[in-house]
């Protein structure tokens, strides 16, 4: 009798052994999935704020130098003594030029929300809000009616600047901290979850 009793709790053991291999390699499976998919959400918000900051600059460069070279031909108007009227024409020119340069931004913004974290909504979306503050104080200002605008383009401009510098302090700090290791008492609760059903 003994040595059947000998078998059984060997038997018995084995099994457990064997369910506590699978729990412990079903847990490592678990943890390594998570690291992997921590680091592919990095890369691609990496990718992501890269390209936004990519278009968010083009589009903000493209607005600048539009106006840059109104303020010149403005200044050898000025020398000759001429008076330059604006039409219709500079008005459709002036929101096309807008709509161009800022219209790439809107999809990588999109991808920087997506991706998150919560961290750089505020920014992401403080530039958004940034680019469309400055458009009608772009518009005024290249057809020659700055009261049209609720800002200045000066103050449109400086706007742009600190929204990009706070949005690029909000990436720095989130590319530059280590992945969190979700905690021992996160990861035991999600693992009971899964276990009770």
């Amino acid at each position: 009798m003994t040595e059947a009793w000998g078998m059984i709790i060997a038997a018995l053991l084995a099994l457990a052994g064997t369910f506590g291999g699978l729990i412990v390699g079903r847990r490592q499976v678990e943890d390594q999935a998570h690291i992997e998919h921590e680091q592919w959400l990095r890369d691609q918000r990496q990718q992501a704020y890269g390209r936004f900051l990519t278009a968010w600059d083009a589009a903000f460069a493209a607005v600048v130098k539009e106006v840059e070279l109104l303020e010149e031909a403005s200044a050898v108007l000025d020398r000759v003594g001429t008076d330059y009227s604006f039409d219709e024409g500079d008005w459709r020119r002036a929101y096309e030029v807008i709509d161009e340069a800022f219209s790439p931004v809107k999809p990588e913004q999109e991808q920087v929300l997506l991706l998150g974290p919560d961290l750089l909504d505020k920014p992401a979306t403080r530039m958004g809000e940034a680019l469309e503050r400055l458009e009608p104080a772009y518009v005024a200002t290249v057809t020659g009616q700055p009261d049209r605008s609720e800002v200045t383009w000066e103050e449109g401009f400086q706007g742009m600047q600190d929204a990009r510098q706070e949005m690029l302090d909000a990436m720095r700090q989130q590319l530059r901290s280590a992945p969190k290791v979700a905690s021992k008492r996160r990861l035991l609760g999600r693992r009971r979850r899964a276990l009770s059903g």
